[in-house]
């Protein structure tokens, strides 16, 4: 592991293997170690490159309320020092898909391709017939989560988090690693600040209706309700995307299903680079 200065901050950063460039952007709650299971089989074809967000793994975070800007900007500015010579493919999971997405809207001739698994751009709901009885459910479960961080209640609510947001009832208790769940308790307050960002309404449609790189969307045929209706409106918004689902994975097929997902990502990244 290595260190780049970003925005004044270090930010810690691994690469493996050779070829074309790949970032992998990680999630909420997590660090470039839950990209674990998949690496094996990317390296094989590409030069991978991973790294903890600010305020996630190694990596530094200023104090004072964060907006989502900063970490698009870091991964732009990370692009620059790490695939200066061609633009990258990146692949992002959760909060770090759409990290990606915007990223690659921000600045296309940095980013070759995307492929992202089910970034919660929940606020896309309002237009998806469904989204007026999800929408509700999700807010209260958010304010749970808050509330029980505020109280200092940061094991409960990350389980929380996992259970009736992000991924489902399985995941706590049949695939997180001891470790991987210390992670997540870790980053309570990380998440927490990212939960209160000021911002975050400002991530509307026409941002990823003018996106010019080609994207691969995935999603899971199993977990929480929310994710396929979010998927359905983000496919229809990014011109020529494709969308794939992932049979029989939920929301973490990086930790569930990696075959599957490196032989998806691969086969995307083999048709888009020439």
């Amino acid at each position: 592991m290595r260190y780049l200065i970003i925005d004044r901050l270090r930010i810690a950063i691994t690469e493996t293997g050779a070829g074309a460039p790949l970032v992998l952007v990680h999630g909420s709650w997590d660090t470039h170690a839950a990209w674990a299971r998949v690496v094996p089989g990317l390296v094989r074809e590409l030069r991978v490159i991973r790294y903890d967000r600010r305020g996630h793994g190694n990596s530094e975070c200023p104090p004072g309320q964060g907006v989502y800007e900063e970490d698009v900007n870091d991964l732009c500015q990370l692009l620059d020092q790490v695939a200066s010579d061609s633009p990258a493919h990146l692949m992002g999971h959760s909060y770090g898909a759409t990290i990606a997405l915007l990223a690659a809207a921000q600045s296309p001739h940095r980013v070759h391709s995307v492929l992202a698994h089910e970034p919660p751009l929940f606020g896309l709901l309002k237009h998806h017939p469904q989204g007026s009885r999800l929408l509700p459910i999700i807010q209260r479960h958010m304010t749970t989560a808050m509330q029980w961080l505020e109280a200092g209640r940061d094991h409960d609510a990350a389980r929380y988090f996992a259970d009736h947001i992000g991924f489902g009832d399985a995941l706590w208790d049949e695939v997180l690693t001891p470790e991987m769940r210390e992670s997540f308790v870790a980053h309570a307050d990380t998440w927490l600040d990212q939960a209160k960002d000021p911002t975050r309404l400002d991530i509307v449609p026409e941002r990823f209706a003018t996106l010019k790189v080609p994207v691969c969307l995935t999603t899971g045929s199993r977990g929480l309700p929310w994710y396929p209706p979010t998927m359905e409106v983000l496919h229809r918004l990014i011109p020529d995307a494709d969308l794939v689902t992932l049979e029989g994975a939920g929301h973490a097929p990086h930790l569930t299903h990696p075959r599957r997902l490196v032989q998806v990502a691969l086969a995307f990244i083999q048709s888009r680079h020439h």
